[in-house]
């Protein structure tokens, strides 16, 4: 039976004696995503409310018990798992990460608001040029001393090729070979952040070929198996067969693809309907500056007027709904505090139906993922 706030069932998707049966050869070939989907949504806003209790009580001077002893969803959102694998999966139940991108000199005291309105993902990446990995690790610090741990946050960072860095600030060796740099950038990440492992790397964007980007993922693969890092991703990569052909050859298999949300990449109908079928996490950003005709759109202002709600947590919810993970940096409290807000606004049926049609390619397919 559908429930009010539950994803729609996509149009081309049926019910049938032998289970769901897609109609449409334009995204999926099966009903998984849409299941995942559903799923996702079923356990979604009471894992959330859970975890963001627990996560403030612990913030107001009362402490959650991490212990292993009845350990439900919620506890593994706030403590982390009982090993990196396991706390690297709890990442993909949060609903938003707060990015880290462009805050310079603010990236301190921004990550601290940030984790104490309730966030508990944070997305960073070594790459000075546009984030300040040093600073997310003293404001880790503060936090520590709040009594904030280390396993009550998911921490996300990134190696950037050479092309993506600032040639006066370069956090490796530019001569080393490609496989040193990686190793240099995981073992910098580190020592900025203050910890002893990351939860998921992510590759900044492919490299121009797919042996070159299979070689830093060999380096990534090694990371994870010394314990290093809990699971790996890439970013900026919008051409379907180049993430399947990284999908299928990697050994350690992608959890993350973190991309920019927005119209000149058709919204990644293709990617995220393969994401949802594969149980890779799809991650937004530069989702609300990308798309102000979305959050104009009529029924993106319906669903804000019947909720109480702005139009940007509208849209967020509607990602977190369908089964994505947006990243949003905003530098508000109180904008932190809506968004994490949209969490306990679940749209109906009709609602994710309208707004997932605004993504839709014109005359194709594009509704798959709705």
């Amino acid at each position: 039976p559908w429930a009010e706030g539950a994803p729609a069932r996509p149009p081309h998707v049926r019910a049938g004696s032998g289970g769901i049966v897609v109609r449409s050869v334009g995204a999926l070939r099966n009903a998984s995503a849409w299941s995942r989907s559903a799923a996702r949504w079923r356990r979604g806003p009471a894992m959330v409310a859970a975890a963001a209790a627990a996560s403030l009580g612990a913030l107001s001077g009362g402490r959650h018990n991490c212990s292993t002893h009845g350990r439900g969803p919620s506890a593994a959102m706030l403590c982390g798992g009982a090993d990196d694998r396991a706390a690297a999966s709890w990442g993909s139940e949060l609903p938003f990460l707060y990015g880290t991108a462009w805050k310079k000199e603010a990236t301190t005291d921004l990550v601290l608001q940030a984790v104490r309105a309730g966030f508990r993902g944070i997305d960073t990446a070594c790459q000075p040029k546009h984030y300040r990995e040093d600073l997310v690790g003293k404001a880790l610090a503060v936090l520590a001393r709040e009594g904030v741990e280390r396993d009550q946050l998911w921490l996300q960072t990134k190696f950037t090729t050479l092309r993506g860095q600032d040639p006066d600030d370069i956090p490796y060796d530019e001569n080393a070979p490609l496989r040193v740099q990686v190793e240099q950038s995981i073992a910098k990440s580190l020592y900025n952040l203050g910890t002893s492992r990351i939860d998921s790397l992510v590759l900044h964007s492919p490299l121009p070929t797919l042996e070159e980007t299979l070689e830093v993922w060999g380096v990534f693969e090694k990371a994870v198996d010394a314990g290093q890092v809990g699971q790996l991703g890439i970013s900026n990569c919008y051409d379907p067969p180049t993430f399947k052909a990284l999908y299928e050859k990697a050994r350690i298999k992608p959890k993350i693809l973190q991309n920019r949300f927005y119209k000149d990449s058709g919204y990644d109908v293709e990617l995220r309907a393969y994401c949802l079928e594969k149980g890779v996490t799809y991650q937004t950003f530069w989702t609300l500056t990308a798309n102000p005709h979305i959050l104009s759109a009529d029924p993106v202002v319906r669903a804000a007027s019947r909720l109480g709600a702005t139009q940007p947590q509208v849209l967020f919810r509607w990602l977190i709904q369908v089964g994505h993970q947006p990243l949003t940096g905003t530098k508000s409290p109180e904008h932190m505090k809506q968004d994490l807000q949209a969490v306990t606004m679940p749209l109906s049926t009709a609602e994710m139906s309208e707004i997932g049609g605004l993504f839709c390619e014109q005359g194709g397919n594009g509704c798959a993922v709705t």
